[in-house]
């Protein structure tokens, strides 16, 4: 069964590693900002994937998807209000991160539920 709870919980695990380390990275002196970005999106995207699958056993790629979209939303929607970048006039853009984003989130649930059959001996 689906829990809400669970993806909100993995959606916030998320979003709170992702800023442990990116204010721990920020100590250090990165030369390449496009590098940064490819970085914290793994992290985030990442995390969320296997968050999913931890706490959302019985249906673990409906969560990453879903996780990873309302992700993506924040993301963009922070982007737009908070920090007056205008992305929502590029709707390319817009859609080039979200596949990204869930193209990540849902590989790395995929790698996670195969790791854990493979550690209890279910693989077919």
């Amino acid at each position: 069964m689906f829990s809400m709870r669970k993806l909100i919980q993995a959606i916030g695990a998320s979003i709170l590693i992702t800023v442990l380390f990116s204010f721990i990275i920020g100590f250090f002196n990165i030369p390449s900002f496009s590098g940064y970005i490819v970085f914290q999106m793994i992290l985030t995207y990442g995390s969320l994937g296997y968050f999913s699958v931890k706490w959302n056993p019985k249906t673990p790629y409906t969560a990453a998807f879903l996780g990873a979209t309302i992700v993506s939303i924040l993301s963009i929607l922070t982007s737009y209000f908070l920090l007056n970048i205008l992305v929502l006039w590029d709707p390319a853009g817009i859609g080039r991160s979200m596949t990204w984003a869930v193209l990540l989130t849902l590989l790395v649930a995929i790698i996670t539920v195969y790791m854990q059959q493979r550690k209890v001996g279910t693989l077919v």
